[in-house]
């Protein structure tokens, strides 16, 4: 698999210094307090709601596996891709029932 540009590479971690920052100023348990309650909320409320809910918890997904993605090993890149496709596939079939 080609290996995006180290510009594209940079101006992802340049855009997400202020975000991290102020992720790590929070209290621990809030961030996954907030994701946790998003995701039981978009199960719970159904349509494109709840889709919208959960397709927020996977953007937030997206951008951590991003962060973490030149650190990970094939089996931790696989994990990641995983966990993505099954929360799109998620909030998907919520949007469609």
């Amino acid at each position: 698999m080609p290996q995006p540009s180290p510009r594209v590479r940079q101006s992802v971690e340049q855009a997400s210094l202020k975000p991290a920052a102020y992720l790590h100023h929070l209290p621990r348990w809030l961030p996954a307090v907030t994701v946790a309650v998003l995701f039981v909320g978009g199960i719970a409320i159904g349509g494109w709601a709840g889709a919208a809910l959960i397709f927020i918890v996977t953007a937030f997904v997206v951008w951590l596996a991003t962060l973490s993605w030149p650190a990970l090993d094939a089996q931790g890149r696989a994990l990641r891709i995983l966990i993505v496709a099954a929360l799109a596939g998620l909030a998907l079939w919520q949007g469609l029932r």
